[in-house]
């Protein structure tokens, strides 16, 4: 068995409290509410399935194999696993939470502005990939220094 240090321990419960209450998490669901609303109790329970139920079987659900995929992925084959591990990452990292961070930064920031609209929005997301792209190379850059 291992034994973690402080350390670690401190990150694994950032970690794992950023899993469960991200951004997401705290600006959706009362939105989630106003716009459900007689049916708010089932808009919660949906809610509760998704954003909180599946995080917690797949820490469960990895916890029992011991962190690994590879144990994890065994009883459906190795490339099938691959493949659902592939999509799974893509679905949370860049086809999801990129995009959405371009629009809610737009929505909050820019839109009470210059009004909704296709090209505004184009135009904030362009710049702002542009200058977390050079962030991260002039980061990189730093790095290896």
């Amino acid at each position: 068995m291992n034994v973690l240090k402080g350390q670690d321990i401190l990150a694994l419960g950032f970690m794992t409290f950023a899993l469960f209450v991200g951004a997401g998490n705290i600006i959706f669901p009362p939105i989630v509410g106003l716009h459900a609303g007689p049916w708010v109790w089932a808009a919660a329970a949906g809610f509760l399935i998704t954003a909180v139920g599946l995080p917690v079987i797949t820490v469960i659900a990895l916890a029992k194999v011991g962190g690994a995929m590879d144990a994890l992925n065994s009883p459906i084959g190795r490339t099938a696993g691959t493949l659902l591990a592939v999509v799974c990452y893509l679905s949370v990292g860049p086809l999801f939470a990129t995009p959405r961070t371009a629009t809610v930064s737009f929505e909050v920031g820019v839109a009470p502005l210059t009004g909704d609209g296709p090209l505004p929005l184009f135009f904030i997301a362009w710049v702002t990939f542009c200058w977390c792209y050079g962030c991260r190379c002039t980061l990189a850059g730093c790095s290896t220094r």
